[in-house]
């Protein structure tokens, strides 16, 4: 049947052309998303590496003061203090290490630190690569909700500059201190040496003969300059940026409200319990004048610091179980701090009070909070006191049972916080403990500072995301 064109039917035309042959290329191997857990593996590695390669260089006669090699358990203990930025320590360090341990000791402290404040941001970075997956989105979202992808090489550039320019600053206030009483190239090492620490939060001094900063209790600018380098390391980046960005409290994040608030409740709160209670015990030999910010400055750095200005081995029951609960709690997330952090037991103040209010959702300064961010919350410090439980138990069993100590309860608690909350602060216990419990504060130095988050994080296998619900039930609590 022929078909006709209509008056109306376009007219198209063809010119045939010469057969071409079109190559097409192989398909491109499409870039497996990124593993987040093995990111997380990789920098608990090499935290490790550092640690181990530390303790070989402090364990060489060379890096002692004696000249002698230093037993492999306390090398040990001290390169994962400082790589951890705990500061605890089973000896004076500047009676024990020369000047090419201490070296060592600022490399670790410096590594460490700065390697935690910016791990995070270079886990986001490597995300960036390739496809990523839709679950590492919302995960980076609700973790840092603050940082966008495209931007976490600049925010870890910035991060670096802060840290060097803060510590630099820090270091010349200590400088001109130092030059009060030492020739100038001892000045510039403490100078040095004291500002990457307690911006560090690790809390190693070069006081000697265990006199930690005790001798600069009464100077404004040593307690001053301190506090700010300690604050500066403890309240991260994120936090001092946004304030400085937007500068009014109505436009801060939710994030910075609850780090900013619980924060100057930990700082004066702690301050107000340190000096009622060692009013007259531990502040019995300050001034009357200075006693206030002595306490200022014990609350400011208990809580990761590990500095000290008055002598902590006679403190009240009271303070050591305040003190407990301060460091419990640490800093704010991406710091240089321990603890569970503030706004991880924010989240869950915040959710116990809306509790108490009858509101079905948690809420913070007329803002909600998401619900499987409380359950990670919960997590997080549910994981902290079990891992504070455990180290407390096997310190006992083996100061206790195995070496047969006399030591207090309430010490080995302290303790055993201090080193899961990377704290450093110590009633003086330290240097007494046998290998094992040396060991123990270890592996509780590692775990505090990875963190349990991060800790879970790099063991997790790779979550399934429940496509239904199951049906629900009642369960009596109470």
């Amino acid at each position: 049947m022929e078909t006709r064109r209509g008056p109306r039917d376009p007219l198209v035309r063809r010119r045939p052309r010469q057969q071409q042959i079109i190559e097409i290329p192989p398909p491109r191997e499409r870039s497996q998303p990124p593993d987040s857990g093995r990111h997380a593996k990789l920098f608990a590695l090499a935290l490790m590496g550092m640690s181990v390669v530390g303790a070989a260089l402090l364990a060489m006669p060379f890096a002692t003061e004696s000249g002698r090699r230093a037993p492999v358990v306390d090398a040990l203990f001290t390169a994962v203090s400082a790589v951890t930025g705990t500061g605890l320590a089973v000896s004076d360090t500047q009676e024990q290490w020369n000047l090419l341990g201490e070296f060592v000791l600022l490399v670790l402290i410096q590594a460490g630190g700065l390697g935690f404040i910016v791990g995070a941001s270079l886990v986001l970075q490597a995300l960036r690569r390739g496809q990523t997956r839709l679950n590492d989105q919302v995960l980076i979202q609700q973790s840092d909700p603050g940082v966008a992808l495209r931007d976490t090489g600049h925010l870890v550039n910035r991060i670096i500059r802060f840290v060097i320019i803060t510590e630099l600053i820090g270091a010349t206030l200590l400088t001109i201190g130092y030059l009060r009483s030492e020739p100038i190239h001892i000045a510039v090492w403490y100078g040095v040496f004291h500002s990457i620490s307690a911006f560090c939060n690790a809390g190693f001094d070069l006081e000697g003969s265990g006199v930690t900063m005790t001798q600069h209790r009464d100077s404004y600018l040593f307690n001053g300059t301190l506090m700010l380098l300690i604050q500066a390391g403890a309240l991260s980046y994120l936090v001092l940026s946004d304030v400085v960005s937007k500068r009014r409290w109505k436009q801060f994040a939710l994030d910075t409200k609850l780090v900013l608030t619980g924060h100057l409740l930990l700082v004066f709160g702690g301050a107000f319990i340190f000096m009622v209670s060692e009013w007259s015990r531990s502040l019995s030999a300050v001034d009357i004048a200075d006693r206030p910010m002595v306490a200022l400055f014990q609350s400011v750095a208990a809580r990761s610091a590990g500095f000290a200005t008055v002598p902590l081995d006679n403190l009240h029951m009271v303070t050591l179980f305040s003190w407990i609960a301060i460091m419990l709690v640490g800093g704010a997330s991406g710091s240089a701090s321990g603890g569970a952090k503030i706004s991880t037991v924010a989240v869950i103040v915040a959710a116990v009070l809306s509790t108490l209010k009858g509101q079905s959702d948690p809420t913070a300064f007329g803002r909600r909070i998401g619900v499987p961010l409380v359950f990670r919350a919960i997590t997080v410090l549910v994981l902290i006191m079990t891992a504070h439980f455990v180290t407390t138990l096997a310190l006992l069993a083996t100061e206790d049972l195995w070496s047969g100590a006399e030591l207090s309860f309430l010490a080995v608690m302290f303790e055993a916080m201090s080193a899961i909350a990377t704290a450093g602060i110590s009633t003086g216990i330290t240097a007494d403990l046998v290998d094992a419990s040396k060991l123990v504060l270890c592996v509780a130095m590692f775990i505090g500072r990875l963190g349990p988050i991060t800790a879970v994080f790099a063991l997790q296998r790779k979550q399934q995301p429940r496509r239904y619900r199951l049906p629900e039930a009642p369960v009596r609590i109470g």
